[in-house]
């Protein structure tokens, strides 16, 4: 179950999001299975976002579309403190992860929640790419718009968000079929399985309730 972070180790051109600190919103949420990496065979997930107030153009079937810039960041499934995963989710959250929480939490409850990216620009090959340096917690009184993407999750073992590979798009869905394939759906012991489905965050004036993770 790749979607269950444990506190265990750590198509078409698209115009690269602009360096700095954006407004975001998680609109993907993936689970990419197995994945080869330097360090051996991880199982690893994707996090994408849309960047408020950030438009790109692009083209399509001969025709220019324009929408939201988005970006997205695969991660090492694990909340370990070391982790880049779980430092960005501490820092997203704005507080440490329970000792509950680090025996097993559930990554889709990240889905549709606000925060702020920091965006650098690294150059490889010629080409630039937008990297996710650091996600921060949103300031208490700012106001986030809902998200125009539509929001997506997907992992093979999970009670929710199942049937959803072929609303991903077609570099996405390769990597996460691959990654299954590699993969045998275990049950850990100390996996949550009350968290399966993304609470709506209530409607309370304490900001820290706001974040729905």
């Amino acid at each position: 179950m790749g979607y269950i972070a444990k506190d265990t180790g750590g198509g078409s051109d698209w115009e690269p999001v602009p360096t700095g600190t954006h407004l975001a919103r998680c609109v993907t949420a993936v689970d990419l299975g197995l994945q080869a990496t330097g360090y051996g065979t991880k199982e690893k997930f994707y996090l994408g976002w849309e960047c408020c107030g950030v438009r790109v153009t692009w083209e399509k079937d001969g025709k220019q579309h324009e929408g939201p810039a988005l970006i997205g960041s695969r991660y090492t499934t694990s909340i370990h403190p070391k982790s880049i995963l779980g430092q960005h989710l501490v820092s997203w959250r704005g507080k440490e992860f329970t000792a509950e929480e680090r025996e097993g939490f559930d990554l889709f409850n990240v889905l549709g929640a606000p925060c702020m990216l920091s965006v650098v620009h690294v150059n490889k090959d010629n080409k630039v790419y937008a990297n996710v340096a650091a996600i921060m917690k949103v300031p208490q009184g700012t106001t986030i718009p809902e998200a125009e993407t539509e929001l997506v999750g997907y992992s093979a073992t999970h009670p929710t968000y199942s049937g959803t590979i072929d609303k991903l798009p077609e570099w996405l869905k390769k990597l996460a079929m691959d990654g299954q394939i590699q993969q045998t759906p275990t049950v850990g012991q100390n996996e949550i399985h009350g968290a399966n489905a993304p609470p709506s965050p209530p409607p309370v004036d304490d900001f820290d309730d706001d974040i729905p993770f």
